[in-house]
């Protein structure tokens, strides 16, 4: 045997042995401190773009300061001495990326530009110097425009009407009193006689590009409407007169009744604004409203209620006791604001020619109060047909009338002249349909059932009007009693999430008011996974006045609320 091959037997005894050394080893951990959670205030909160801690965009120098910190939840350790924090800050600058690199330990500094958009990366690493161990967290720092994706409502009474505003940013929310105050603290309050709010958003061109606008519209008891960016309040359309509702000889005109449907992504929404007097004015995707056209239309008529179809407006003419109609497809300017404002409609408006005579004793709408118009569109929008709410005289009983239109499949007719009925009617008793408030009668086309939401009282009222079932959604506390709903959309946007199915209730009791949100599931019933809010003070403590409107404001291209 030569020395070789004794060298390798001698190493393969040595492998073997190891390799049956079968020692028992004991390896406790317990001792090590170690780093479990990273906690931030403000908040971080889950967004489409991940964890963001977001900060309303600075109005002044003094509000660019702000402040991050963090709470280290560690296993043995209560203090953060041994800890090492390393901020890596990521951000552009002329095009380039910049990487700033701070050590403040638990706490991270950052100033913020003055009325502007800022949006940087953080990368945070805590390191433990007693175990050589460390824990990282990424996030992104944005600042929001003030109002984003807001409730803002009327209060008080007229004469010292206020704007209030509700807003919440990552865990906070700020109930304000005074929303115009807070952003043009210098100026006199324009809202003492406001009495209803819209919102209106979309694409408008601007040389060769087009751009998001928000338009936010308070209308005031003298026939003027004040329109705003709502985020920061800042004056839409100054460059025009009378740019949302046209000047009149007739008098001003004071809206009562509005209603939109379709498509503010494709520009197929249309609008329209029922006045007090009974004239009525519509718009499509721009907010510049227009009287009809007089030549060929017939003359004397009051319109108390409304429903926009695919292919016109239906509405009900109070006085003469018919329906009328005008085809949508008009000379609306839909691409810049100049083309709208200066637009002129040609369609007139015309005698439906509905025949009554087949309906059942007693259900015939004439000598009935139109209340409501609307049409169930989610499913099929170009054949969905209107619905209208009456009321008898002594507003007891309550009828749902169904125009069908006689209209060929292809949308022809015979040229609008005719005296032939341009719908057919169908007319139902609604039993148990108790609003005692008119004006919150709605429909929100979000749901596929054929609901219509009311108030009664003190409870929001969910009434099926195939069958007449009733349920109560939200009762409100001892001693108010609702003075207005609104959902926070009822658009059919692709970018509309899941805003459809938010509900703000109004209220008031006595002098004072409060504000109420649920939010329903898609079979309509209540989610219980929604902590309903109730507010009927500002953060400050004050008390909120009577509640006279409200209305939700978001951006164009909306997102799913953040969890937290």
């Amino acid at each position: 045997m030569n020395r070789k091959t004794i060298c390798l037997l001698a190493l393969v005894a040595a492998l073997s042995s190891c390799y049956e050394d079968k020692g028992n080893y004991d390896y406790n951990f317990s001792g090590m401190n170690s780093i479990d959670t990273l906690v931030f205030s403000p908040a971080a909160v889950e967004m489409l773009s991940g964890p963001t801690i977001e900060f309303t965009q600075a109005l002044t120098a003094a509000d660019t300061h702000k402040r991050i910190e963090v709470q280290v939840g560690q296993s043995l350790q209560n203090n953060l001495e041994q800890l090492d924090f390393r901020w890596i800050k990521i951000y552009q600058k002329d095009k380039q990326t910049i990487r700033d690199t701070l050590t403040t330990k638990g706490y991270l500094d950052i100033e913020l530009p003055v009325g502007a958009p800022a949006s940087f990366s953080i990368r945070l690493q805590v390191y433990d110097r007693t175990t050589g161990l460390s824990r990282y967290e990424n996030f992104t720092v944005a600042t929001r425009p003030i109002f984003k994706n807001s409730l803002f409502f009327l209060h008080g009474k007229a004469g010292s009407v206020r704007l209030g505003n509700i807003e919440t940013v990552g865990a906070q929310t700020n109930v304000r009193g005074d929303a115009y105050r807070l952003v043009h603290p210098e100026e006199a309050n324009p809202f003492t006689d406001a009495y209803r709010l819209m919102f209106q958003y979309g694409l408008v061109a601007e040389g060769r590009d087009f751009v998001k606008t928000h338009n936010f519209i308070a209308f005031i008891n003298n026939g003027t409407a004040k329109t705003y960016d709502p985020f920061g309040l800042k004056p839409r359309f100054t460059s025009y007169k009378d740019f949302v509702v046209p000047f009149s000889a007739q008098g001003a005109f004071i809206p009562d009744k509005m209603g939109m449907v379709g498509d503010p992504s494709n520009q197929s929404d249309f609008y329209y604004l029922l006045a007090k007097d009974g004239r009525f004015i519509t718009a499509r995707t721009i907010p510049a409203f227009k009287f009809p056209a007089t030549e060929g239309s017939v003359g004397g008529y009051q319109v108390t209620a409304a429903a926009i179809t695919a292919a016109e407006f239906v509405m009900w003419d109070a006085r003469n006791n018919r329906f009328l109609h005008v085809n949508k497809d008009d000379g609306y300017g839909i691409w810049m604001e100049r083309q709208a404002y200066e637009a002129q409609l040609n369609n007139p408006v015309l005698d439906a020619h509905v025949d009554f005579s087949g309906l059942k004793n007693g259900l015939s709408p004439v000598g009935k109060k139109a209340l409501y118009g609307f049409i169930q569109y989610r499913e099929n929008y170009e054949k969905a047909t209107p619905y209208f709410i009456f009321c008898d005289a002594a507003e007891q009983n309550y009828y749902l009338y169904q125009l069908t239109s006689t209209a060929s499949s292809d949308g022809k007719d015979d040229g609008g002249s005719s005296d032939a009925p341009a719908y057919t009617i169908k007319g139902q008793r609604l039993e148990g349909f108790s609003p005692s408030l008119k004006s919150t009668i709605l429909y929100n086309t979000w749901f596929s059932t054929n609901y219509v939401f009311y108030a009664d009282g003190a409870d929001v009222v969910r009434y099926n009007v195939n069958n007449g079932d009733k349920t109560v959604l939200y009762s409100a506390p001892d001693g108010y009693t609702i003075s207005c709903l609104k959902f926070r959309s009822d658009d059919i946007f692709i970018y509309s999430a899941d805003l459809g199915r938010y509900l703000t209730i109004g209220m008031n009791k006595g002098a004072n008011g409060a504000i109420a949100e649920i939010k329903l599931n898609t079979a309509s019933d209540v989610d219980e996974s929604f902590a309903a809010t109730f507010h009927d003070t500002d953060s400050d403590g004050q008390k909120l006045g009577p509640i006279l409107d409200v209305q939700f404001v978001r951006e164009y291209s909306y997102q799913l609320p953040p969890q937290h």
